[in-house]
């Protein structure tokens, strides 16, 4: 019996991830070397002391209220919080606490493993602004060919009417052309004048430009797009 009780104890103490145990005064009871790994502390340095060293300063009462929590109902499975090391860092970890009980079955403590994933969270945030650039790339590719359209054809217009008129001799006809191209152009200012507003108001923090959810961004985002083709469709009523 002696015999397994020191092999459990070498398993937990030479496990990969961060074991210790917490008991019902709140203060840490044991400390194996995944957890001085992970947070910086030896064992001396925390055995006795209160749980609450480990939580952040603004959120001072973490684990203490997760230790609350799991010794009256049961355990928790990969929980993410943040710890905060020796040094002052804080980390993401996914936790799981389990009750741990006497010969009687009373709860006696809990026993937490933490698995460090700060820089799996930080690969994530690296693919979702990644995503998200590229749908805006999407987008404004999209919204440029929507425009480079709108000045090929107001340009087509003009290299049309200016050769007839070349051709033509009647005053009155070569009048009428003149107007279209005339026309025509100031169509080109004004999608060229819509798009450098546009991009004026991006830079603006007090923009009125539609929104529009996009998976992983914290908050709605411009809908470049969308208001490059409402700009579009003014332009053509305008000029029609």
């Amino acid at each position: 019996m002696d015999n397994f009780e020191q092999y459990i104890q070498s398993l937990v103490q030479y496990a990969g991830d961060a074991i210790f145990a917490v008991g019902k005064t709140q203060c840490i009871l044991s400390w194996n070397l995944g957890a001085e790994e992970l947070l910086g502390y030896k064992s001396d340095e925390v055995l006795g002391k209160s749980v609450d060293m480990l939580s952040p300063h603004e959120n001072r009462r973490q684990m203490r209220s997760m230790v609350v929590e799991v010794m009256e109902g049961g355990a928790l499975k990969n929980l993410e919080c943040q710890l905060i090391t020796k040094s002052g860092q804080i980390i993401a970890a996914y936790v799981t606490a389990s009750p741990i009980q006497d010969e009687l079955s009373e709860v006696v403590g809990v026993s937490i493993i933490a698995k460090d994933v700060t820089d799996q969270n930080r690969l994530l945030n690296m693919l979702i602004e990644k995503e998200k650039r590229s749908a805006h790339l999407e987008g404004l590719i999209e919204s440029l060919t929507t425009i480079s359209h709108h000045i090929r054809n107001a340009a087509a217009v003009i290299s049309a009417r200016a050769e007839l008129a070349r051709q033509l001799d009647e005053i009155a006809t070569y009048h009428n052309l003149s107007e279209i191209c005339v026309k025509e152009t100031r169509r080109i200012a004004a999608v060229i004048d819509s798009l450098n507003d546009i991009v004026r108001e991006v830079k603006k923090t007090d923009h009125d430009f539609k929104t529009v959810e996009m998976r992983g961004a914290p908050s709605k985002m411009i809908d470049i797009e969308a208001s490059i083709k409402e700009k579009l469709r003014r332009i053509d009523e305008e000029f029609r």
